[in-house]
């Protein structure tokens, strides 16, 4: 396995990733820690996931900001690991270098699922420290890794289950009937979950002209260009009404019992995916298929350490969630991101 940088001992030394950082540095800058058996190149895919145009693999280096940036991997003998405030057994890092950006403390008793209220109890990362430290305990949920804050030494070691939620990013469209038929094979009870409206026509203030009155005082239309408008209006209308109905989302509910629900939202994608750049469809419109598990206590979701009862619930959900990601994907020849943003490769589901 082959690392960046070379470990030096003095301080003096530059921290430069071409010569390594000085082991007593790392104390005083937040470190992703990975398993050893973590290859290099699935970090930097993950990051690049987040920004794509990043080789962190290659480079060993990403400019997060002006003055945040993350490198490595570094390796680390059992004697830095301790000189670096790293607890065993982890001997791989990659280290983020950021200003210290705090605001305000969190609420007493209030908790997170990343855990920043536990580790920085005085006051909450945010900006350029706090978007890269949500992406290094993003990565280390995807990996099994872990997050070592600087200056309190405190670890943040996210459980990899809680990422349970699938996002399928797809050029092909699948209209309603089709995608439930798809996820009934899954999921039995699946209904569709398509709320609209009856329109009856326009008021009659629109008719009367009485709507535009404000725009059209200082020079009122004629009963002749009125009646124009109206019939102009009216074929209009029914050259769009006698058209399909064009549905552009909709939703498809399965109804879990004491485990709660499980969406499919679908919908037109929003066009800023860095994770789908590569891509030949990325360039055009293409659609977003979320297929998300509503637990009946949402709180729970963003514990930290959330009960028991919540953990046997997703281990029964997370299955199924997983099974109709694959049929989803399958069907309409996408990508699948975890719900952090970063890819899965369709058949590890």
């Amino acid at each position: 396995m082959a690392f960046f940088g070379r470990r030096n001992r003095g301080s003096e030394e530059s921290a430069q990733v071409e010569e390594g950082i000085a082991v007593t540095d790392l104390v005083y800058r937040h470190l992703l820690l990975v398993p050893t058996t973590t290859d290099p190149e699935l970090v930097g895919s993950l990051v690049q996931d987040r920004h794509p145009s990043s080789d962190l693999h290659t480079a060993g280096e990403l400019l997060l900001g002006r003055h945040c940036r993350l490198t490595g991997p570094y390796a680390l003998s059992l004697e830095d690991a301790v000189e670096a405030g790293v607890p065993m057994p982890w001997t791989v890092c990659y280290c983020l270098e950021a200003p210290v950006e705090r605001e305000a403390p969190p609420l007493p008793g209030v908790d997170d699922r990343d855990g920043f209220a536990f580790a920085f109890p005085d006051g909450l990362p945010w900006r350029d420290e706090g978007r890269a430290l949500h992406m290094l305990v993003s990565i280390a949920r995807r990996i099994g890794g872990a997050v070592r804050c600087a200056g309190s030494l405190e670890l943040i070691q996210p459980d990899p289950q809680r990422a349970v939620d699938h996002v399928v990013h797809a050029p092909d469209w699948l209209e309603p009937g089709v995608l439930l038929g798809l996820v009934q094979r899954d999921l039995p009870g699946a209904v569709l979950a398509i709320d609209s409206e009856d329109w009856n026509g326009p008021s009659d203030e629109a008719y009367s002209g009485a709507i535009i009155e404000h725009e059209t005082r200082e020079t009122p239309l004629t009963a002749a260009q009125l009646e124009y408008v109206h019939a102009y209006a009216d074929s209009f209308d029914m050259a769009v009404l006698s058209q399909p109905p064009v549905i552009d989302a909709f939703a498809i509910v399965a109804d879990m019992g004491h485990d709660g629900t499980i969406e499919v939202l679908t919908h037109l994608s929003d066009g800023d995916e860095p994770a789908v750049w590569r891509e030949p469809w990325a360039a055009g419109e293409f659609y977003t298929y979320e297929v998300r598990w509503i637990n009946p206590d949402p709180a729970q979701r963003e514990q930290r350490v959330p009960s028991e009862a919540f953990r046997v619930a997703r281990s029964r959900v997370a299955p199924l969630i997983a099974t109709v990601t694959r049929s989803i994907v399958e069907a309409t020849h996408g990508v699948v991101l975890d719900e952090d943003g970063f890819r899965v490769d369709r058949y590890l589901l």
